[in-house]
């Protein structure tokens, strides 16, 4: 039988856990958003809409995954 087994979050991913705010670059505009959940080496995460970025939002309803390399906590 199919048991699937939870996996552990990459040493790189342990500072972004659920709910952080986090910036990001994605196609060369820096975008800004919230971890959603954390994945092994990459995070899902819930783009903070704009007026520039109606065309990511729409393309990819809200949430991109992206990985923990390109990831940075966001300073108020």
């Amino acid at each position: 039988m199919f048991r699937p087994t939870k996996k552990a979050v990459s040493e790189e991913g342990v500072a972004f856990t659920p709910e952080t705010p986090v910036t990001f670059v994605h196609d060369g505009e820096v975008e800004s958003g919230t971890v959603f959940k954390q994945l092994t080496n990459s995070a899902i995460i819930e783009i903070d809409e704009t007026e520039d970025n109606d065309d990511l939002m729409f393309q990819s309803e809200g949430k991109l995954v992206v990985s923990y390399d390109d990831l940075h906590i966001k300073k108020d």
